[in-house]
């Protein structure tokens, strides 16, 4: 039995050389440099949403199964809903379901069994098109769809998956028991209805816990797709993963209205930390970003840095030091992230050129010898200690910082090169606080961090 199209002709084109026109126009021009087994993408028509969409899709790793969890808008049932048919059409052809792992799934999972539930839902029919296109972007019928799977080595099938009222860690239990021969879309537009503005905030508080794992922040009215996005989510955090933002704009951005938007944005997993992404595909760019700046600001012009990459928009917080022939020369940075991080390090690159107050400004004649080190942080995470023995030992190989009531100092993980008994560091980091070395109170806090470093000549 197929599941016929419903949303054709409205939500995407019914024409399939139009249909892959458009398709192919939401395509990004930069190479992907990762591929995910899972993403967030949003479930609009394809003129508001789709940027977003396809820019989530063209980082996702084709399995032979692909998990398609959405939310149902019209009717209200427990858990989750599986479907009887065979195929879902589209108007590039015919994507078959995996009726052998629905099955299993209904016999692992409660859920209710019904095509109804699933005959007038646009969120998991809006994304059958992208996954044919990223599969086999070229126009064809679905005999023809099928033999081309065979021919490549692949015979993709979907899972579609509805969910109801529902304990998000259900989803986080279904993306573990089937992680390995699979791959999972998670169907979720972001806020809905709010004023361009208050979308904006609303959807970046969003982004903020999607990327930093804080579920217990999530509200309902964040996004209509929230329990499959706490699964996926959940999932990450328990397997060290992290969620890595692709793309995020409202419907305002496409339409020019300012009243009654939609938010839409996308993410893909990653399976390692946000840092470690940053490190391994765009070193180059953070430390010539560096370097742009202090140069640019040198001239007397302000850095306006081109073609973000989406990571870096997301709020971070990182150190730039600079060494004058291997001495330093300057160190200004962030310990908390309180914006994007792209501007983080815009600000503290030309901040420890030309406003550390331990130097003087760099001059041009200086600029060839200058050695700048980018040090992105990770997150904050508290030290619980007994007393000072029992801090000591808990600060290597870490960045530290200590406070107590108004006086706080940081220093870096690297710090440790110069500094490398535990006792001498601490004290040493005291001295910076503005306190005795051999002070110690009930109200010293410590605190512990990694850095990850980018350094490059200028």
């Amino acid at each position: 039995m197929n599941k016929n199209q419903s949303f054709a002709g409205s939500f995407y084109p019914e024409k399939p050389e139009e249909l892959t026109n458009l398709l192919n126009s939401f395509k990004l021009d930069a190479s992907i440099k990762y591929k995910s087994k899972a993403i967030i993408v949003p479930h609009a028509g394809f003129y508001f949403s789709g940027h977003a969409a396809m820019s989530g899709f063209q980082r996702l790793e084709l399995s032979e199964n692909i998990f398609i969890i959405a939310p149902s808008h019209h009717h209200e049932f427990n858990n989750i809903a599986l479907p009887e048919y065979t195929y879902f059409d589209t108007p590039l052809g015919s994507l078959e379901v995996n009726n052998k792992r629905l099955k299993e799934i209904a016999e692992k999972f409660p859920c209710l069994i019904s095509n109804e539930v699933f005959e007038n839902e646009h969120s998991i029919e809006v994304q059958l098109p992208f996954i044919q296109n990223i599969s086999t972007p070229k126009i064809m019928s679905a005999k023809d769809f099928v033999k081309e799977f065979k021919k490549i080595g692949h015979k993709i099938k979907i899972i579609p998956i509805l969910v109801g009222k529902c304990d998000y860690r259900l989803i986080s239990d279904l993306i573990s028991t089937y992680w390995e021969d699979s791959s999972f879309v998670i169907s979720s537009d972001l806020s809905h209805y709010y004023s361009k503005q208050e979308c904006r905030q609303i959807d970046t508080y969003t982004a903020t816990i999607i990327e930093t794992g804080k579920l217990e922040y999530f509200q309902p009215a964040q996004a209509c797709g929230l329990v499959g996005i706490m699964g996926l989510i959940d999932f990450a955090n328990n397997n060290d993963c992290t969620m890595i933002r692709s793309m995020m704009y409202n419907s305002g951005d496409i339409t020019g209205e300012t009243d009654k938007v939609v938010g839409y944005g996308s993410w893909f997993l990653y399976t390692d930390t946000k840092n470690d992404y940053i490190e391994k595909y765009y070193s180059k760019y953070i430390t010539q970003t560096a370097i742009a700046s202090i140069i640019n600001s040198l001239n007397g012009k302000e850095f306006a840095p081109k073609e973000i990459p989406p990571i870096l928009t997301q709020y971070g917080a990182c150190f730039v030091t600079l060494k004058l022939n291997g001495v330093l020369r300057g160190c200004i940075g962030s310990i908390y992230p309180t914006k994007p991080l792209i501007l983080d390090l815009v600000d503290n690159a030309k901040n420890a050129a030309f406003n550390d107050p331990r130097f003087e400004p760099i001059s041009e004649r200086e600029l060839p010898y200058i050695e700048v080190t980018v040090s992105i942080l990770s997150s904050i995470e508290k030290i619980p200690f007994k007393d000072e023995r029992d801090l000591l030992n808990k600060i290597y190989p870490y960045g530290i910082i200590i406070s107590d009531r108004n006086n706080r100092a940081v220093y870096l993980p690297e710090v440790w090169e110069q500094l490398p008994n535990k006792e001498v560091f601490l004290n040493s980091l005291k001295e910076k606080a503005g306190l005795n070395p051999n002070y110690f109170s009930k109200n010293l806090e410590a605190y512990k961090f990694t850095t990850t470093v980018l350094s490059a000549q200028i």
